[in-house]
């Protein structure tokens, strides 16, 4: 006789089903993150036609919609929604894997004269510039032909350096340590050196030179033609040029050229510019080289006064290359601004000015020569330039390069006529305008870059193009001596950075000023805080620069998460535009569905411990011991809980209340509302839950104004083994939580974690390690999370969050009480 099933055992089964799916969603979750991150970084090197993301993809939205059933699952249908949404980003995502324009077959020899040649994306944006200029002014543009990124992408595939280069740059941008980025360039620049030119490619070489008259004996310039180069994203001074490169030597060039694409200047160039790798291939640009008795540089509007009648013309005898690089003083002329100019004002190199100095080097001719090309060129293209050029023994004006110029507004202008109270400081011309304030740093020439804090002023002596890198997340920047033409100049004007060059040494007096506020456009500096607002909106550029822009439909389709506020109105089926919405809706889901059932079913073991954590235990396996009320953590037999408790109750630790006692007197409830704590899963009076079993736990749990989830499997078999790792939340302002979240991600890639950060929500994972390594890892997490408890209110600058960094580190745990 079958005997029937107790309300008891009902329960029990229902819960252990429950639990069961919610641990199966959990992996899948954990799995499917593991394959976010590794698409976000293969997208940064691979094309979305190649295999090695078509695969990943797929299995990703195998993974959700499985998901999805579990939760349905879990929430008695609740969220079938879910399936019509995910099903209608599957077939958006099949049609963008179908339909790649950059999957088929280019060309990889482009001469200038091609309508190939204005193709940005397969010549870059120097060899595009110039094709357009040699249209508008084909006497003046000698002939050549660019190697392409049709040829740079066959290189890197033969050579096999695609998934090589890719293990080396992902996640440097969070590196700390500047020697880690210089480094790994350093090795990749080798493997380039180093390779074997693909046969198909050094036909391509001899092939452009075939179909150009003979180079004199002055020989070649090979030049650097990145994809977005002289665009949005200047690199100037980024990359390598090699000039007077005889015939028999282009290869070499060639792969000295696509080599210094991976400088460590322009590595972090791209890095704080947001670049993804895919988006700035090296195209390479070969041109008969001039044999220049006089060179510079043209602007179709002055870039500092932006006076609307004037052009600029900046010269040096010979080449050009010292005055592009800053190292050098060029003469500089002011003509007006028509199809035949006049000088209006001369300012020597040495000094002074007049309308009578003429240098030796440069006739008057060539000089209105240059002006008059540069304001063709302008006006055919419908906006300023900023044009390298040279002019030939025989006095032959030739324009070697031409960019968008981005000047100085009118009202930027106006602005610096505004007379001010008596600064501490006015000198030096300005590069770009605007206001800027914050702390000053003097920056010496053999100091890495890796300590300058976010929203610093920045005092340098020579304009050097590896600044670039710091460009993104400084306030201003002060530069001592060199010349305001070359390539840092343009570099700021991108970065839109308040500027001055030729400060004079006299500047580092500012050094013993807390604050400064910088009028650039004045060329004035002030003693502390002067303007309201202006130090937030420093701030706001400086987070908006160092977001990583992506693009494209697969990022859209797939990586891109839009749910980001779980207690939003529209944090709902409908709203998930993406793969990753829908992961993390499923997630939170799952999560709040079982709190609610053990809330319902007032299930577990209260721990016992006298450290400020409530913790209920649910017992699936008889790792629990048969009693009431509460169990102490020494008699609970789970290996990974126990390895978790070793890392909370370590003794070296303390669980200090600093909101308790910065907001002492304050009614909690009040206090809740002020700190954020009622946004979240769970309110401060409600139990946390740990369901554990030999091998297994899984941690929901509210630690002061924070949100944790930890999912666990750890036993002798690496192949199940996994910590999954989820960190929200805090009661500080955006700021700090960012760099409260900014800590645990250096402190998560240091152990091992695979990492993913959007604003203060932190996600991790460790998956297939042995059993020790796994429990090390728990471990590491349970004193990093009595660290970051209470951490946000100590974050108060970037230098806060690596000095932390290094102290967890280093196992110094004293600074966090």
């Amino acid at each position: 006789m079958v005997q029937p099933v107790s309300a008891t055992e009902q329960s029990e089964y229902a819960f252990r089903l429950r639990h069961e799916t919610l641990r199966s969603l959990l992996d899948k979750n954990g799995s499917a993150l593991e394959i976010l991150s590794d698409l976000e970084a293969d997208l940064n090197h691979l094309r979305r036609s190649d295999a090695r993301i078509r695969r990943p993809v797929r299995r990703l939205i195998d993974e959700a919609l499985l998901m999805a059933q579990e939760l349905n699952l879990l929430a008695g249908d609740r969220y079938t929604e879910l399936y019509r949404v995910l099903l209608g980003i599957q077939s958006e995502v099949d049609t963008a894997l179908r339909d790649d324009p950059e999957g088929r077959a280019r060309a990889l020899v482009v001469t200038l004269d091609s309508e190939e040649s204005l193709d940005e994306g397969l010549v870059g944006g120097k060899s595009a510039g110039l094709a357009r200029l040699r249209g508008y002014c084909p006497d003046s543009v000698a002939a050549g032909f660019t190697i392409t990124t049709a040829a740079y992408d066959r290189f890197l595939a033969e050579s096999d350096l695609h998934d090589r280069i890719r293990l080396l740059l992902t996640h440097l941008e969070v590196a700390t340590d500047g020697d880690l980025v210089r480094s790994r360039s350093e090795t990749i620049r080798g493997w380039i050196q180093d390779a074997e030119l693909p046969p198909a490619i050094r036909e391509a070489i001899r092939e452009g030179v075939q179909s150009l008259p003979e180079v004199g004996p002055s020989g070649w310039a090979v030049r650097s033609s990145a994809t977005s180069e002289d665009g949005r994203h200047s690199f100037a001074g980024q990359f390598d040029s090699k000039l007077g490169v005889a015939a028999d030597q282009l290869e070499h060039a060639y792969l000295e050229v696509l080599a210094s694409r991976f400088s460590t200047r322009a590595v972090k160039y791209r890095l704080h510019g947001g670049l993804r790798e895919i988006d700035t291939p090296m195209a390479v640009l070969f041109m008969p080289l001039t044999d220049a008795r006089a060179a510079g540089v043209a602007y179709t509007l002055d870039p500092q006064r932006a006076e609307p009648r004037q052009m600029l013309v900046n010269a040096v005898p010979g080449l050009g290359d010292a005055l592009v690089r800053g190292t050098v003083r060029a003469d500089t002329f002011r003509l007006s601004r028509e199809s035949e100019p006049r000088v209006l004002e001369t300012i020597p190199a040495s000094g002074g000015a007049g309308k009578e100095f003429r240098p030796e080097y440069l006739s008057e001719q060539s000089l209105l020569e240059v002006g008059a090309l540069a304001f063709r060129a302008s006006e055919a293209m419908g906006h300023e330039l900023d044009i390298e050029w040279a002019v030939d023994d025989a006095g032959k004006v030739w324009l070697l390069q031409g960019r968008r110029l981005r000047p100085a507004t009118q009202e930027a202008i106006r602005e610096r006529r505004r007379r001010e109270a008596r600064p501490l400081f006015e000198d030096g011309i300005t590069i770009f305008p605007g206001r800027a304030e914050g702390p000053v740093v003097f920056l010496p020439e053999e100091s890495g870059l890796g300590d300058v804090p976010r929203g610093a002023v920045v005092i340098v002596n020579q304009p050097r193009p590896e600044l670039a890198a710091v460009l993104p997340r400084i306030a201003a920047l002060l530069v001592e001596e060199g010349n305001p033409i070359g390539h840092l100049a343009t570099l700021v004007r991108e970065f839109a950075v308040p500027c001055l060059f030729r400060v004079g040494n006299r500047v580092r007096r500012l050094l013993n000023q807390k604050v400064v506020s910088v009028d650039a456009a004045g060329r004035k500096i002030y003693a502390g805080s002067r303007w309201p607002g202006i130090r937030e909106r420093v701030l706001a550029r400086i987070a908006s620069a160092s977001q990583r822009p992506h693009s494209g439909p697969l990022y859209e389709l797939v990586l891109a998460l839009n749910l980001t506020d779980p207690d939003a109105s529209d944090f709902k089926p409908s709203a998930c535009r993406s793969i990753h919405d829908g992961l993390r809706f499923m997630h939170e889901m799952a999560v709040r569905t079982m709190f609610k059932l053990g809330d319902r079913q007032r299930r577990g073991l209260r721990l016992a411990t006298k450290l400020p954590l409530k913790l209920s235990l649910i017992d699936l396996d008889g790792c629990l011991p048969a009693q009431k009320g509460s169990v102490e953590p020494e008699a609970v037999a789970s290996g990974p809980f126990r390895a978790l408790w070793r890392g909370i109750s370590d003794p070296r630790l303390s669980w200090p209340d600093r909101w308790q006692r910065e907001l002492r007197g304050v009614p909690a409830d009040f206090r809740e509302q002020v700190l954020g704590g009622t946004r979240g899963p769970r309110r401060a009076g409600t139990a946390n839950y740990a369901i554990v079993s030999r091998d297994y736990l899984n941690l929901n749990a509210r630690l002061a104004y924070h949100y944790l989830m930890l999912d666990a499997i750890v036993g002798p078999g690496e192949k199940n083994n996994h910590v999954h790792f989820r960190f929200r939340g805090g009661g500080a302002g955006d700021e700090r939580r960012a760099r409260r979240a900014r800590f645990l991600q250096h402190v998560l890639r240091q152990n091992g974690f695979g990492v993913e950060r959007k604003g203060d929500l932190v996600t991790a994972w460790l998956r297939r390690h042995p059993q020790a390594v796994s429990e090390r890892a728990l471990e590491m997490l349970g004193r990093l999370l009595v660290c970051a408890r209470q951490l946000d209110p100590l974050m108060r600058s970037d230098a806060d969050e690596k000095l932390f960094t290094e102290r967890f580190l280093d196992e110094d745990y004293r600074v966090f009480s």
